[in-house]
């Protein structure tokens, strides 16, 4: 990202990326969140707050060292592991796969993707019968394996006690030097435990923002739907392109948006009103008219 920004703590529409994935994990009803966190701990923790658990990763070390570390201070049986670069996932995608997991009387379960372009992704290896071989990451592909076009979206759900034995067995013998996640998988399968995959081919779902364009098209995303269910309710955004209005922004009925208005912060609009074109209101405020606004 070349920024001394946490990466998780970008906004997209005033909300950080990570918020939007301790969302979805809320919207499932999870009991227990639990935030991985490096050297930027502290910018995070006050960022996000105490709703959440933290488990400390002095040193990256890979995503089976993080797992491992998030795991470790679990109180439930079973965990769900999500990416919280990763904000566009949806909770029906999750609830599928938890119960896709329970159908199929699995150890672990993990989400996969078609995509067009595999690029920088673990590929999904199956054998004959479509049984999930092993993942492997991009930097040690061959030829052939950087051909496969179903990819690791990096979610997870399985049992703890299983994870962490196998987490406990991975080394860093790989490209990286470090310990990945996916390794998981060869280990559980060496066990003859059960990893099932559930397919899907909503790419926009399992994008992950790592760098700046990235965080642009998913912001882009997010805005669409946005403007579309304020549209829905009633509010007339007259040109959404020069137009933004934070998530946590609360529009009354027939509101007019008029062309190049930001919108950002706590603020309410109040039924009926007009506003901009040209106008910039922040957490409820602005330079005339501060009557229209709560």
């Amino acid at each position: 990202m070349y920024s001394k920004t946490p990466k998780v703590l970008y906004e997209i529409l005033g909300k950080p990326i990570l918020s939007f994935v301790i969302d979805v994990a809320k919207e499932i009803k999870s009991n227990e969140i639990i935030i991985v966190v490096g050297k930027t701990a502290f910018e995070i923790n006050k960022a996000i707050g105490h709703e959440v658990k933290y488990a400390i990763q002095p040193i990256p070390k890979g995503t089976g060292d993080a797992a491992k570390k998030g795991i470790d201070i679990s109180a439930h049986g079973n965990v769900l592991i999500l990416c919280g670069d990763v904000p566009l996932l949806k909770k029906e995608t999750l609830t599928e796969l938890l119960n896709h997991h329970q159908k199929m009387k699995a150890d672990l379960t993990l989400l996969t993707c078609q995509v067009k372009n595999p690029f920088g992704y673990g590929r999904i290896v199956r054998d004959r019968r479509n049984n999930i071989l092993t993942i492997v990451e991009q930097a040690d592909a061959t030829i052939e394996q950087q051909k496969i076009k179903e990819i690791n979206a990096g979610v997870y759900y399985g049992r703890k006690k299983l994870i962490l034995s196998a987490l406990k067995k991975i080394d860093t013998k790989n490209r990286q030097g470090e310990f990945y996640l996916t390794d998981v998988i060869k280990e559980m399968l060496k066990k003859k435990k059960k990893v099932v995959g559930l397919k899907i081919d909503a790419e926009e779902e399992i994008t992950g923002i790592n760098s700046k364009m990235d965080l642009s098209r998913v912001r882009e995303v997010v805005k669409k739907k946005w403007f579309e269910q304020l549209m829905a309710e009633g509010v007339f955004i007259e040109d959404p392109t020069t137009t933004n209005i934070d998530l946590s922004v609360r529009i009354g009925k027939f509101v007019h948006i008029r062309p190049h208005t930001l919108i950002e912060g706590k603020t309410r609009i109040k039924d009926g009103l007009t506003i901009g074109p040209f106008a910039w209101i922040k957490d409820g405020k602005r330079q005339k008219h501060k009557k229209d606004i709560e």
